[in-house]
C-alpha cells in the first residue's frame, strides 16, 4: 500500500532560507574576527617609566627576552647579534629609527651593547617602558 501525503507541497525557499543565513553568519564572522586577532609574540615585562615616546610611529623594532642565551627579535623575528647588525646595516637607506623592547630581567649589559649597535650604525634608539599610573616625583 502507497502511503500519499494531502499536505500542499512546501516552497523551496523554506529550506534554502536557513542555509543561506548560516553561510551570511559565519562570512560576517570571518570577516569581523579577523581583525581582533592579537598576533602572538615575545612576553617582555617592561620596566616603568613616566615618559613618553613620540615620533617613533614606523621605527623597527628589536626585542631583548629574558632567558639564558638572551634571544634577540628582530621585527619579531629572532636572530643572532651578527644578524641583527646585518639587518640594521641593511635597513640604513629606510627608517632609521629603532625601538628596543626589553625585559626586566635582561642583562642591562646586553642593552647597553644592542643600543650603541644601533647608534653606531646611525639609528635613533628608543628604550620602551610601560607607563606609570602617576608620576615618579623625585
Amino acid at each position: 500500500m502507497k502511503l500519499e501525503s494531502h499536505l500542499p507541497r512546501q516552497s523551496p525557499w523554506l529550506y534554502i532560507t536557513p542555509l543561506l543565513n548560516a553561510i551570511l553568519l559565519l562570512l560576517v564572522y570571518f570577516l569581523f574576527s579577523s581583525g581582533f586577532v592579537i598576533q602572538s609574540g615575545i612576553t617582555v615585562e617592561k620596566p616603568r617609566s613616566s615618559s613618553r615616546l613620540t615620533g617613533f610611529d614606523r621605527a623597527h623594532i628589536i626585542t631583548i627576552a629574558p632567558g639564558t642565551e638572551i634571544p634577540l627579535y628582530f621585527d619579531g623575528k629572532r636572530v643572532t647579534f651578527e644578524e641583527l647588525t646585518e639587518r640594521l646595516v641593511e635597513g640604513r637607506a629606510g627608517e632609521r629609527r629603532v625601538i628596543i623592547h626589553h625585559d626586566r630581567q635582561a642583562p642591562s649589559g646586553r642593552v647597553v651593547e644592542v643600543v650603541n649597535l644601533a647608534q653606531e650604525l646611525g639609528y635613533e634608539a628608543a628604550l620602551s617602558t610601560t607607563p606609570t599610573s602617576a608620576p615618579m616625583v623625585r
